[in-house]
């Protein structure tokens, strides 16, 4: 087993950014990851007291699959975020002066007109990182599931869908399922497999082109019964990741080849279609059965989208 490749991906939704080595610290997340986002709602975010908020407060995939159509490249040391449009026009914000994070707001304004009717804000903290989950994880690809999945299906699985920061190779399929708990070495770096990675919508959107052309998340219920696909990791001891770095665990390798399933149970569930969250409403008030029965106000526990986002599950 190794690693194969390195991603990071310093404005939340946009471009990833491949590494040939990153140097990780215990209880930290993935350096330069998610360092920006695109607050589009009225959530409030103070940048001198950060706290994580729920990924539909910002511009992303899982609701604007055509910001997959931007190819963005950023440069840390001026802080500037090079963006290339769909025709090729290319533009350079200066992301450290007020004067170029306005123009990125507007430029997105103008390239988004549909989806926001306020220019979004460009929010940073120093130490904050925008990922989906508030625990400072690391996220890994096992791209012999994903191989599987492609046989399986008889589709192709761009593994760029995921964006992951960490993908290895020469393990088993889905084996990386049956780390979770223990402690695993990659190149100088111990960590810890904290927990499966449930998949949103975001990885049914086309990476090139910007089009939902998969359904990815439904696909693994339809099959599996759970919608996870990789898993999370916790540094626990600081150190260099290389590209080919040896990746190592105690666990007996197995090659089974089957994601293993989970209990789903199906009757009077609703579904967030942005996130695929199932949940059963008269659990949570005796008088909701179904989606209009939900306050206005209401979010989803997992990703924040709003009620006009659940459906009734098939």
């Amino acid at each position: 087993m190794h690693i194969a490749s390195l991603y990071r991906y310093p404005v939340k939704g946009l471009s990833p950014e491949r590494l040939p080595s990153v140097r990780l610290v215990a209880g930290e997340g993935f350096p330069f990851d998610r360092m920006y986002a695109l607050l589009r709602t009225s959530a409030a975010f103070d940048p001198d007291s950060p706290t994580w908020l729920a990924k539909a407060n910002f511009i992303m995939l899982m609701m604007h699959e055509q910001i997959a159509t931007l190819k963005t490249h950023y440069i840390h040391q001026d802080r500037s975020l090079h963006v290339k449009n769909p025709d090729g026009r290319d533009r350079v914000f200066m992301l450290g002066e007020d004067a170029g994070r306005e123009a990125l707001a507007q430029f997105f304004l103008a390239f988004m007109p549909k989806q926001l009717s306020d220019a979004p804000r460009l929010v940073v903290a120093p130490g904050h990182q925008f990922t989906d989950k508030a625990e400072k994880f690391i996220s890994l690809i096992n791209l012999a599931s994903l191989r599987e999945l492609e046989q399986r299906w008889g589709q192709e699985l761009d593994p760029l869908r995921f964006r992951a920061n960490v993908y290895i190779d020469n393990a088993p399929a889905f084996s990386e399922f049956d780390w979770v708990g223990e402690d695993i070495r990659l190149g100088e770096v111990t960590a810890r497999v904290v927990k499966r990675n449930g998949r949103c919508a975001a990885t049914n959107v086309n990476p090139d082109t910007g089009e939902r052309d998969r359904n990815v998340p439904g696909m693994l219920r339809t099959d599996f019964g759970h919608k996870d696909l990789g898993v999370y990791l916790s540094v626990l001891q600081n150190g260099e990741l290389h590209e080919g770095d040896p990746v190592r665990t105690e666990h007996p390798v197995e090659n089974n080849a089957v994601a293993p399933a989970v209990v789903d149970k199906t009757d009077g569930q609703l579904m967030c279609s942005a996130c695929y969250y199932l949940f059963e409403p008269h659990v949570l008030n005796p008088a909701w059965r179904h989606a209009q029965d939900l306050p206005e106000h209401w979010r989803c526990p997992d990703c924040g989208a709003t009620r006009e986002q659940v459906v009734q599950r098939e």
